[in-house]
C-alpha cells in the first residue's frame, strides 16, 4: 500500500517536538541525526539515517514521552502523518503487535534509565555537599545497587 509522505527539513539544534506534545506524525530520517531526551533532559538515544522516530506515542496512543531535537547538522526526513501510519499498522496485525510490544519495552527502558540517572545525580549532589556524611551516601549507593540488581539477567 502506498501512503502519502512529505519531506521536511530541520535546522541544527532545532526542537522537532517536546515531551507532552500531541503526536501528529512519524518521521523517517533520510539524512542527519536526531537526539531523544527525557522530559528531565537525559539523553536517551541518537538516531540517524534510515531510522524512524515519533512512532511510540502514536502506537501507544499517548502524548509524546520524549523531546526530539536535531544534532549539530541539519536533518532531512520524510513525514508520515499519523493517519497513514495507523493505516499501515491496521493492515498488518502481526507487525502492529510487534511494534506495540517493542514500544512498551522501550518506554520501560527509558523510565529505568531516568530513574538511575536521578539516583546518580542525588549521589553526586550529596557527595559534593557532605564529603563526610557516609551514611547518606551509603544509602543511595545501596539503592542504586538494588535497582541495578533487579534489572540484571541471571541464569
Amino acid at each position: 500500500m502506498a501512503f502519502a509522505t512529505k519531506n521536511i527539513n530541520w535546522k541544527p539544534y532545532e526542537v522537532i517536538y517536546s515531551a507532552g506534545d500531541d503526536p501528529d506524525a512519524v518521521y523517517l530520517i533520510k539524512e542527519g541525526t536526531v537526539i531523544l531526551y527525557t522530559p528531565d533532559g537525559l539523553k536517551l538515544n541518537e538516531i540517524g539515517d534510515k531510522e524512524i522516530f515519533g512512532e511510540s506515542s502514536i502506537i501507544l496512543n499517548t502524548k509524546r514521552t520524549v523531546t526530539a531535537k536535531t544534532g549539530k547538522f541539519a536533518v532531512f526526513a520524510s513525514c508520515i502523518p499519523r493517519k497513514n501510519f495507523l493505516q499501515l499498522m491496521e493492515n498488518d496485525a502481526a507487525l502492529s503487535a510487534i511494534l506495540r510490544k517493542t514500544q512498551l519495552r522501550l518506554m520501560d527502558s527509558n523510565a529505568q534509565s531516568q530513574d538511575l540517572s536521578d539516583e546518580i545525580e542525588k549521589l553526586a549532589t550529596l557527595i559534593e555537599k557532605t564529603k563526610s556524611d557516609t551514611k547518606q551516601v551509603d544509602k543511595i549507593i545501596d539503592s542504586i545497587k538494588t535497582k541495578l540488581s533487579a534489572n540484571k539477567y541471571t541464569d
